[in-house]
């Protein structure tokens, strides 16, 4: 009895989290037209979902602590793994569809990170690995209990919410996909070792080499 209702509980809580973050881009908008603010909002939305999943994260980083040289090597792994099969996707799209540019996602983003680097870092090196991991990972794995249900439909689901908030056209599905790749080897690693705070720290670690590259 106990436990059906901590598994509803839990149910209930990463539905409302998966709104709040679909819901919350509109209501910002709807409230107020400052960016100071927005990103004020923004901020406190991040810190509400660290302290909603505070004790993940505590047991987390002390599995982690304790196996630092397993983490290291699964850390490491996890990012090769997605350059290797962000490049091998591109191309294979590259080669069948003759399509070269990046996914308008991308192109955004690099052309943010020209205008304000800094800002565009903090982003895609703490907010989005952070938020996109409880959101696309943490809540769906705690409402789907089947490994590769949860693995497909977590990748799947972050490839859709990509597309549809960028564009629906047939270069941008295509160029996008390697992102589908990318979050089955995120999803797979939490799976693997059931630490949630190592596939965001795989996102992290991946991006900040991005970003490195971009500087060059």
């Amino acid at each position: 009895m106990n436990k059906n209702k901590i598994s509803n509980s839990i149910f209930i809580k990463s539905i409302l989290v998966i709104v709040s973050y679909f819901i919350l881009p509109y209501l910002v908008k709807f409230v107020t037209n400052s960016n100071v603010v927005s990103v004020v909002v923004y901020l406190l939305y991040a810190l509400i979902l660290v302290f909603l999943y505070k004790s993940t994260f505590i047991k987390d980083f002390k599995d982690i602590k304790g196996n630092i040289k397993k983490y290291v090597k699964n850390l490491l792994v996890g990012v090769l793994l997605i350059v290797v099969s962000m490049a091998v996707v591109n191309m294979i799209v590259g080669v069948l569809f003759d399509i070269k540019e990046t996914s308008e996602n991308d192109f955004s983003l690099l052309n943010s990170f020209k205008e304000n680097p800094i800002v565009i870092i903090l982003l895609t090196c703490v907010y989005y690995p952070l938020i996109e991991g409880i959101i696309f990972r943490k809540s769906v794995r705690d409402i789907i209990d089947n490994k590769w249900f949860f693995i497909v439909f977590s990748s799947l689901f972050y490839f859709f919410f990509n597309i549809v908030y960028t564009s629906m056209s047939f270069n941008n599905i295509m160029a996008s996909l390697c992102y589908i790749s990318t979050m089955m080897i995120v999803s797979s690693s939490y799976w693997k070792t059931n630490n949630f705070t190592l596939s965001i720290l795989i996102m992290t670690v991946f991006n900040i080499l991005v970003s490195l590259i971009s500087f060059i």
